[in-house]
């Protein structure tokens, strides 16, 4: 085996948040790796985020960047799908369809980095959006815990899942600093309306990055009439922990024996 490339991938959306991930890390990375993912349901605009990559091969160089869209429905399907309605009245909705594919996002980029030996893959997870009853647009997946249980279980391939955005500052600081440097921001991040008053303009097909109608419809109670999402750190917990176990674990062994590669034997040279 060649010597792990000091390479990343970034779960690249194109919001500020991944955006920025990318920012970061390609002062750290020989190259980075911008994975869009493709899950097939209720999404709509995968190439919404082209501009920016475009801008930031611009900005830091062509040969710095790899753009490439990720077919996970076939595991997203394993870990939600299947079991969503037996699964939903005691995690609820948002768990078995949105922490679900924040899972099935970071498995797909976590073989992306096993099979193309790189050291690292990244998100856009942040404290600002850690669900509170304060905080109405939080979203469990970025609960500390459950983006704990992730790093965790990268660490077992040898592979370092990072956070770079995930103590950075504000939510307006952010966007303050993408400004600066010449980036479109999502329409959606400018902190408008996530609700029907938002989407009755214009301005809202301005789109940097795919459009998760089905995450739209899951929070409908908040969009239209601002009821909070009840959340449970606890059960998030035990979901993914749950699913990293029993699926994504047996999924990436059937992955790689597809392909010939016994993913014990390449943990053992990944440690070495």
């Amino acid at each position: 085996m060649k010597k792990i490339k000091k390479e990343v991938a970034v779960m690249f959306s194109g919001g500020i948040d991944s955006l920025l991930a990318a920012v970061l890390l390609q002062k750290e990375f020989d190259k980075v790796h911008l994975i869009t993912f493709d899950k097939g349901y209720l999404e709509f605009g995968l190439k919404n985020n082209l501009p920016n990559i475009e801008r930031l091969k611009k900005t830091y160089g062509e040969e710095k960047f790899i753009n490439k869209i990720i077919d996970i429905k076939d595991i997203l399907k394993r870990v939600s799908i299947k079991s969503l309605l037996k699964e939903y009245r005691y995690y609820g909705m948002e768990v078995v369809w949105c922490v679900a594919c924040r899972l099935s996002m970071n498995a797909g980029a976590l073989i992306y980095a096993l099979e193309n030996n790189l050291e690292a893959y990244a998100d856009g997870s942040n404290k600002d959006q850690i669900p509170s009853e304060k905080n109405i647009i939080g979203t469990a997946e970025n609960f500390p815990k459950v983006v704990q249980k992730l790093k965790e279980f990268a660490s077992r391939y040898y592979v370092d899942f990072l956070t770079p955005v995930y103590d950075y500052g504000g939510r307006e600081e952010r966007r303050k600093k993408l400004r600066e440097l010449g980036f479109e921001i999502d329409y959606l991040s400018m902190d408008k309306s996530k609700g029907l008053k938002g989407m009755m303009t214009k301005d809202f097909f301005f789109r940097t990055q795919p459009m998760c109608f089905s995450g739209w419809l899951i929070h409908w109670k908040r969009n239209l009439f601002g009821i909070p999402v009840k959340h449970d750190e606890g059960k998030t917990v035990e979901y993914v922990t749950k699913k990293l176990e029993n699926v994504v674990k047996n999924y990436i062994e059937e992955y790689f024996k597809k392909k010939n590669i016994d993913i014990r034997e390449l943990i053992e040279k990944r440690k070495k």
